[in-house]
């Protein structure tokens, strides 16, 4: 009778690492009907596509490893409002500048709140 414990361990190995290469980046995930972001090379835009004014609104470059986040604060965004962050404009609690030269991104988070106070959220992967 074959030894098949070898064939069943690289089967498992493979299966691992397809599993691994799938959840290895960030999704788009969250409220995509209500708010759009698009990154650009040297921006981020948020469009307001809710229908109703957002408040409270913080949007927030995540980097790779331990690193403090980048945020910036446009406060509102009226219906059908485009607001575009220049990445120079996001701080990280020292008060020090998002430059992509220095930190790896890897999200972009925008959180809100709309007339009601129902939050919203949108993450997306950072792509330089």
């Amino acid at each position: 009778m074959p030894n098949y414990s070898f064939a069943r361990r690289l089967l498992v190995l493979c299966s691992l690492l397809v599993v691994a290469a799938g959840c290895g980046g960030v999704a788009t995930t969250g409220d995509l009907d209500k708010i759009q972001v698009t990154l650009g090379r040297f921006d981020v835009s948020v469009t307001n596509t809710s229908g109703r004014t957002l408040t409270d609104v913080v949007v927030e470059i995540g980097p790779a490893g331990p690193g403090s986040h980048f945020v910036a604060h446009p406060d509102r965004l009226e219906n059908g409002e485009t607001r575009s962050l220049a990445h120079t404009s996001f701080m990280d609690r020292d008060s020090v500048p998002f430059s992509p030269r220095n930190t790896k991104a890897t999200h972009v988070t925008v959180v809100a709140r709309d007339l009601d106070g129902k939050a919203l959220r949108v993450e997306v992967p950072f792509k330089s």
